[in-house]
């Protein structure tokens, strides 16, 4: 097999994540860096398009973040924080495919954008696992075509080929699915801690059947924000508990840690080890690597196969 080094970038409070991973006969992590950005995508993400005037400045960063880590990378991916982003679920029939499909999840998006026209976005879907007898749903996204073209655009400059675009919290998955594999069969709750949000999916089976997002600002809020989902799938009448309870992103103190271990009473509730069954090249940086949680969406996307 050729061997490829797939570079994934995350964006996490005004700061730039990236992973280097090298895919061959085996994976490989071979870098880890992290450096601040003039361009925060929660905050601008929305306004983004490719003669955006941020665009060289943000090409100049990532040349420094590249060369001062000696990244070989030829394919970049993305991981996009929720914030300039439609993420929705939402009911559909199942039958709905093609084009009906299409025009149904316009017209979704014109409820919530009326004044916008529907061919500004870029909408996907999927179809979610639910019980025997639940209501059939639908998870959306959906990228305005501008904020694609901003990254089409910044690849470009870089020389690179662009492999994915996607959200952090599902980019993050990925990472779940490589370095837990013993509770997979079970349900598994993620939170993505981000600065005033919580991102909270349930995966179950190696597949995401449920997403929804709380307002932070604190350990306080975090804290309910778990509690509420942990509420809420309890009424969904998810009837096994969780057998792991993982985050991610910014701000995951231990003592966080250990208030949640005790608080809900699921003994696996950790900060993700990005890292825990990834082989990792002797360079990477040691520091970074005991943090790895703030780096699980990039490698989640490094991780994904070079298409």
């Amino acid at each position: 097999m050729k061997t490829q080094r797939h570079l994934g970038l995350s964006f996490l409070r005004g700061r730039i994540q990236a992973a280097e991973i090298e895919h061959g006969k085996h994976v490989q992590l071979t870098g880890l860096a992290e450096r601040d950005s003039t361009l925060d995508f929660s905050q601008v993400g929305a306004q983004l398009n490719a003669t955006h005037p941020q665009l060289r400045t943000f090409v100049s960063e990532l040349k420094e973040l590249i060369n001062e880590n000696r990244f070989l990378a030829g394919i970049i991916s993305y991981a996009l924080p929720p914030d300039p982003v439609f993420i929705n679920m939402i009911p559909a029939d199942p039958s709905l495919k093609g084009p009906e499909l299409n025009e149904y999840l316009q017209w979704e998006m014109e409820q919530y954008y009326p004044g916008t026209p529907p061919k500004e976005f870029i909408i996907d879907s999927h179809a979610l696992h639910t019980p025997k007898g639940a209501p059939k749903e639908l998870f959306m996204v959906s990228v305005r075509k501008g904020m694609a073209g901003f990254i089409q655009k910044v690849t470009t400059d870089l020389k690179l080929k662009l492999n994915i675009i996607d959200i952090d919290q599902f980019s993050t998955e990925k990472t779940l699915l490589f370095n837990y594999p013993e509770v997979l069969d079970h349900p598994i709750v993620l939170f993505g801690v981000r600065f005033g949000y919580v991102d909270a999916s349930l995966v179950h089976k190696g597949e995401m059947s449920d997403y929804r997002s709380f307002r932070s600002n604190s350990d306080t809020d975090v804290k309910k924000a778990i509690h509420q989902y942990l509420k809420y799938l309890k009424e969904k009448d998810v009837q096994e508990t969780p057998a792991a309870l993982l985050l991610h992103g910014a701000d995951i103190p231990q003592n966080l840690i250990l208030a949640l271990r005790t608080e809900t009473g699921i003994k696996q509730t950790l900060a993700i080890n990005s890292c825990r069954k990834l082989p990792t090249s002797a360079k990477v940086s040691k520091p970074l690597l005991q943090e790895s949680y703030r780096f699980a969406a990039a490698i989640g996307l490094a991780l994904r196969s070079i298409e």
